[in-house]
């Protein structure tokens, strides 16, 4: 964790040149070769002006340190819920692959892979869309209602496997 945190460090430090700030040169060239595994849109000049612009809270064309780590805590956010929902998934994966009417639910599953991918698209992917990125307080609200709809699909699944017995 220690080196975790002094990497998240070091890397601004080194991207802002000594200077407290980012500026949209260093910004553009941080996310492009720091983040660009785990963001989209990390090259598209466009996309990552407009991310800046949502991430400056004062307004005054940079991106300072606490602006800049809303940015990686939301991304931290946004993979650790990508990874309980991979994880949740497979985890009914395998308690239905169990189940003797394993062989009926096969080909139900398909669809129900599709249905599931939609509603559990990666929310990294959401994080490049400047639009997505909002204060503290809403993100709270947002990753809530995920949560929420992450519960409602899995009591989904549940009544649908309990009524398959």
């Amino acid at each position: 964790m220690e080196g975790a945190i002094k990497t998240v460090v070091g890397v601004y430090l080194k991207s802002s040149k000594g200077k407290e700030n980012l500026g949209g040169k260093e910004f553009q060239s941080l996310v492009k070769n720091q983040l660009k595994n785990i963001m989209t849109g990390a090259e598209d000049n466009e996309a990552v002006t407009n991310m800046r612009q949502q991430l400056d809270n004062n307004q005054d064309g940079k991106v300072g340190f606490q602006e800049y780590m809303n940015l990686i805590g939301y991304l931290a956010q946004a993979l650790s819920n990508q990874r309980c929902l991979e994880k949740e998934t497979q985890a009914e994966s395998s308690i239905q692959e169990t189940q003797p009417e394993a062989a009926a639910n096969a080909q139900a599953e398909p669809q129900a892979a599709k249905e599931a991918e939609k509603e559990d698209k990666p929310v990294v992917e959401k994080a490049a869309n400047p639009e997505e990125l909002k204060p503290e307080e809403e993100k709270k609200t947002d990753v809530e209602q995920e949560e929420a709809k992450a519960e409602e699909n899995k009591a989904e699944e549940k009544i649908k496997t309990e009524e398959a017995s």
